[in-house]
Protein backbone atom coordinates (compact mmCIF):
# COMPACT_ATOMS: atom_id res chain seq x y z
CA UNK A 1 0.00 0.00 0.00
CA UNK A 2 2.98 2.56 0.63
CA UNK A 3 3.57 2.68 -3.33
CA UNK A 4 -0.29 3.54 -4.24
CA UNK A 5 -0.09 6.05 -1.18
CA UNK A 6 3.15 7.63 -2.39
CA UNK A 7 1.01 8.93 -5.39
CA UNK A 8 -1.50 10.65 -3.08
CA UNK A 9 -4.09 8.01 -4.12
CA UNK A 10 -6.79 6.99 -1.19
CA UNK A 11 -8.10 3.55 -1.66
CA UNK A 12 -11.62 2.58 -0.65
CA UNK A 13 -12.77 -1.33 -0.65
CA UNK A 14 -16.98 -1.47 -1.06
CA UNK A 15 -19.38 -4.15 -0.58
CA UNK A 16 -22.28 -4.65 0.34
CA UNK A 17 -21.73 -5.97 3.80
CA UNK A 18 -22.63 -4.05 7.13
CA UNK A 19 -20.39 -1.54 8.65
CA UNK A 20 -20.18 -3.96 11.91
CA UNK A 21 -19.01 -6.77 9.06
CA UNK A 22 -16.40 -4.54 7.62
CA UNK A 23 -15.09 -3.62 10.48
CA UNK A 24 -14.19 -7.09 11.86
CA UNK A 25 -12.84 -8.25 8.68
CA UNK A 26 -10.62 -5.03 8.31
CA UNK A 27 -9.42 -5.96 12.04
CA UNK A 28 -9.00 -9.48 11.26
CA UNK A 29 -6.49 -8.90 8.15
CA UNK A 30 -5.21 -6.03 9.49
CA UNK A 31 -5.88 -3.86 6.43
CA UNK A 32 -4.81 0.04 5.76
CA UNK A 33 -7.82 1.38 3.87
CA UNK A 34 -11.61 1.59 4.61
CA UNK A 35 -13.73 -0.49 3.61
CA UNK A 36 -17.42 1.41 2.79
CA UNK A 37 -20.52 -0.84 3.78
CA UNK A 38 -23.15 -0.04 0.79
CA UNK A 39 -26.00 -2.29 2.23
CA UNK A 40 -28.38 -0.77 -0.32
CA UNK A 41 -26.26 -0.92 -3.10
CA UNK A 42 -26.41 1.92 -4.50
CA UNK A 43 -22.96 2.75 -5.09
CA UNK A 44 -22.46 -0.82 -6.18
CA UNK A 45 -24.92 -0.86 -8.22
CA UNK A 46 -24.10 2.26 -10.04
CA UNK A 47 -19.94 1.51 -10.43
CA UNK A 48 -19.61 -1.83 -10.49
CA UNK A 49 -23.41 -4.22 -10.86
CA UNK A 50 -24.54 -6.72 -8.79
CA UNK A 51 -23.91 -10.69 -8.85
CA UNK A 52 -28.07 -11.42 -8.16
CA UNK A 53 -27.38 -14.99 -7.52
CA UNK A 54 -24.54 -13.98 -4.67
CA UNK A 55 -26.22 -10.23 -3.67
CA UNK A 56 -22.67 -8.94 -3.72
CA UNK A 57 -20.80 -6.56 -5.49
CA UNK A 58 -19.02 -7.27 -9.19
CA UNK A 59 -15.29 -7.08 -8.09
CA UNK A 60 -14.08 -4.54 -10.35
CA UNK A 61 -11.29 -1.31 -9.49
CA UNK A 62 -11.79 1.84 -10.49
CA UNK A 63 -9.26 4.81 -10.57
CA UNK A 64 -10.30 8.06 -10.42
CA UNK A 65 -7.92 10.83 -10.61
CA UNK A 66 -7.74 14.00 -7.87
CA UNK A 67 -10.25 16.20 -10.85
CA UNK A 68 -12.68 13.43 -10.11
CA UNK A 69 -12.22 11.70 -13.60
CA UNK A 70 -12.12 7.78 -13.78
CA UNK A 71 -8.70 6.81 -15.77
CA UNK A 72 -8.79 3.12 -15.14
CA UNK A 73 -11.12 0.41 -15.11
CA UNK A 74 -10.22 -2.99 -14.19
CA UNK A 75 -13.01 -5.78 -14.61
CA UNK A 76 -10.78 -8.63 -14.79
CA UNK A 77 -9.16 -8.04 -10.70
CA UNK A 78 -6.78 -11.12 -9.75
CA UNK A 79 -7.02 -11.18 -6.35
CA UNK A 80 -3.63 -12.18 -5.78
CA UNK A 81 -1.94 -9.67 -7.73
CA UNK A 82 -4.56 -6.75 -7.04
CA UNK A 83 -2.23 -4.52 -5.16
CA UNK A 84 0.37 -4.83 -7.28
CA UNK A 85 -1.59 -4.49 -10.67
CA UNK A 86 -3.04 -1.30 -9.03
CA UNK A 87 0.39 -0.02 -8.73
CA UNK A 88 1.23 -0.60 -12.42
CA UNK A 89 -2.29 1.11 -13.49
CA UNK A 90 -1.32 4.37 -11.13
CA UNK A 91 1.89 4.28 -12.82
CA UNK A 92 0.27 4.16 -16.51
CA UNK A 93 -3.07 6.35 -16.18
CA UNK A 94 -2.66 9.16 -13.77
CA UNK A 95 -0.89 12.20 -15.34
CA UNK A 96 2.64 13.20 -14.72
CA UNK A 97 3.76 16.75 -15.23
CA UNK A 98 7.14 17.12 -16.07
CA UNK A 99 8.87 20.15 -17.70
CA UNK A 100 9.10 19.81 -21.94
CA UNK A 101 6.31 17.62 -21.48
CA UNK A 102 2.83 18.18 -22.62
CA UNK A 103 0.61 19.24 -20.00
CA UNK A 104 -2.29 16.78 -19.25
CA UNK A 105 -5.41 17.73 -20.04
CA UNK A 106 -8.02 19.06 -17.44
CA UNK A 107 -11.85 20.42 -17.04
CA UNK A 108 -12.20 23.32 -14.63
CA UNK A 109 -14.93 26.31 -14.25
CA UNK A 110 -13.84 29.95 -14.19
CA UNK A 111 -15.00 32.20 -12.07
CA UNK A 112 -17.87 33.43 -14.51
CA UNK A 113 -19.20 29.77 -14.48
CA UNK A 114 -17.95 28.54 -17.74
CA UNK A 115 -16.16 25.43 -18.31
CA UNK A 116 -12.73 25.41 -19.69
CA UNK A 117 -10.37 22.64 -21.07
CA UNK A 118 -6.97 23.23 -21.34
CA UNK A 119 -6.68 21.01 -24.89
CA UNK A 120 -8.86 23.61 -26.45
CA UNK A 121 -6.11 25.94 -26.32
CA UNK A 122 -3.74 24.02 -27.64
CA UNK A 123 -1.94 25.13 -30.52
CA UNK A 124 -3.83 28.46 -30.20
CA UNK A 125 -2.98 30.10 -27.10
CA UNK A 126 -0.15 29.97 -23.90
CA UNK A 127 -1.55 29.56 -21.15
CA UNK A 128 -0.81 30.28 -17.44
CA UNK A 129 -1.74 28.29 -14.65
CA UNK A 130 -1.21 30.38 -10.98
CA UNK A 131 -2.55 28.13 -8.14
CA UNK A 132 -3.05 30.17 -5.00
CA UNK A 133 -4.66 28.86 -1.52
CA UNK A 134 -8.46 29.59 -0.95
CA UNK A 135 -7.70 31.95 1.92
CA UNK A 136 -6.05 34.68 -0.48
CA UNK A 137 -9.44 35.77 -2.09
CA UNK A 138 -11.03 34.72 -5.42
CA UNK A 139 -8.87 36.23 -7.78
Amino acid sequence: MSEIKATGTVVFGVSLDTVETHRRFRDSLKLDFSLLADPTAKVSGRYSGIMTQFNASNRVTFIIDKAGYIRSIDKNVKVKTHGEDVVAMLKTVLPRIEVDQPAPDFIATDGKGETRQLSKFRGKKNVVLAFYPRDFGRG
